[in-house]
């Protein structure tokens, strides 16, 4: 049974990542994973936005910073369970969704591929611009160089 992996930041234009895991699985009779990373800069936001402007380093900020912290994973994580139930439905294939802390995105989906025996991994390619690529790199491009499984680019476009 083939287990694929769609990596997810749940946009827009991801779904078509997701719907070309799906299909495959569908054809293949294997089980499809839903990943989405958060970044500690994702969670470290939320905290400081939701603190009303309290400045960092105070113990009611740092309490209030921590119950974010696990709020955002929380509400991240049931997001990719929801998302995991309505693709199920709607290719009838059996899907697992989790969203996971990251410190470096490609070291997340890695040790999760590892975790979870995942043979494929789909990813999407946004095509960013050349000046954003050079200064930031692309997480694809940083996969599909770090791979130890197979992986699937899909071109990501905008409607």
């Amino acid at each position: 049974m083939l287990r694929v992996l769609a990596a997810t930041d749940f946009s827009s234009d991801g779904r078509v990542v997701v719907d070309f895991a799906a299909d495959l699985v569908r054809r293949s009779g294997g089980k499809m994973y839903l990943l989405h990373a958060v970044e500690p800069c994702m969670i470290d936001a939320a905290g400081c936005l939701s603190n009303e402007g309290s400045p960092r380093g105070g113990e009611d900020a740092e309490g209030k910073g921590a119950q974010h912290h696990a709020s955002l994973l929380e509400i991240s994580n049931h997001r990719a369970r929801c998302a995991a139930e309505k693709i199920s439905k709607r290719w009838d294939i059996p899907v697992y969704g989790k969203a996971e802390e990251a410190d470096d995105v490609v070291e997340c989906i890695f040790r999760f591929c590892e975790r979870h025996d995942i043979q494929l991994l789909v990813i999407g390619n946004r095509h960013h611009s050349l000046l954003s690529s050079i200064l930031l790199g692309s997480t694809a491009a940083r996969l599909v160089r770090a791979a130890r499984i197979p992986v699937t680019v899909v071109p990501c476009v905008a409607q």
